[in-house]
């Protein structure tokens, strides 16, 4: 019993020590990246936005060309001098 519990207590301390390492290897990870790779997601982030823009763009075009088009939903002035359409007369 006694060696079961001295086992999950040594568990239960390698797994903090585990979390905490992951932790603070993440932190030193972010402080030691690159040039390259701080230059890299940069230009990442430029081209996000960018292409944000581009379709925000995209967009306000779309809309303006939609309130251009001719409502052709709204009724027209009737012609009403139209002639009606009579059959011919029946041959007998």
């Amino acid at each position: 019993m006694r060696a079961m519990k001295i086992r999950f207590n040594h568990m239960v301390v390698a797994a903090i020590g585990a979390v905490m390492l992951a932790g603070t290897s993440g932190y030193a990870e972010d402080r030691s990246k690159s040039e390259a790779e701080q230059a890299r997601e940069a230009r990442i982030d430029r081209e996000l936005e960018r292409s944000r823009d581009m379709l925000e763009d995209r967009h306000q075009e779309w809309m303006r060309s939609q309130r251009n088009i001719p409502r052709l939903t709204a009724p027209g002035p009737r012609d009403l001098d139209v002639p009606i359409y009579t059959s011919p007369p029946r041959l007998q």
